[in-house]
């Protein structure tokens, strides 16, 4: 037990002696945004996301932590019953892995999210073949992780706007599928632009 919280201690600070170096050049920044999801039926939302650079070279691998969250209003159905006044909510917390290339005003960002996917579903089921309602409440987690694409157009040194897109390596049972949407980026920066 020792030795595994020595490993721990010492990759911890080797990280954040990495990340200070890499703030020289490259800073934290924060990405929020809205977004459509879901592959069986349309959901709203929106994100965040902290991001911190690994390096300080021009392209760089990062690290950010995003939560995610959408809902869809829309009475669920089956065969013989049906869902009124519910909400179902997906929330998605993850641990991005990513890698970003910059050239001038553009940035292009590759990450692998892994995380989990909470789905909260909760209304009233009707089947009125048999004529009965009762209210429903159902939570479910699920293990997620996929692949994320966000182009980026820098408007200054320290905001930028851009497309978001995510796309899942795996299917749950509550369809917490395919993402895309618009962000805003702020990055805390006093470094100088770079043309």
């Amino acid at each position: 037990m020792y030795s595994v919280i020595r490993i721990i201690t010492i990759i911890g600070l080797l990280s954040i002696s990495n990340t200070l170096y890499a703030q020289k050049t490259n800073n934290n920044s924060l990405e929020v945004g809205v977004l459509g999801a879901g592959d069986e039926s349309l959901y709203y939302g929106g994100y965040s996301k902290f991001i911190v650079p690994l390096s300080n070279k021009t392209n760089y691998f990062t690290i950010s932590f995003a939560l995610t969250a959408y809902f869809d209003f829309k009475g669920e159905s089956e065969s013989n019953a049906y869902l009124v006044d519910d909400i179902d909510m997906r929330l998605i917390p993850t641990v991005n892995f990513g890698y970003s290339l910059n050239f001038n005003k553009v940035q292009l960002n590759f990450e692998v999210p892994i995380g989990l996917s909470y789905a909260h579903t909760k209304g009233t089921l009707v089947n009125e073949t048999i004529g009965f309602e009762r209210d429903y409440s159902n939570n479910e987690v699920f293990f997620n992780y996929g692949f994320s694409f966000s182009p980026k157009y820098k408007i200054n040194n320290s905001n930028s706007i851009g497309l978001t897109t995510f796309l899942p390596f795996i299917k749950d049972k509550a369809q917490s599928g395919y993402q895309i949407g618009i962000g805003w980026t702020k990055t805390f920066a006093n470094n100088v632009y770079k043309k």
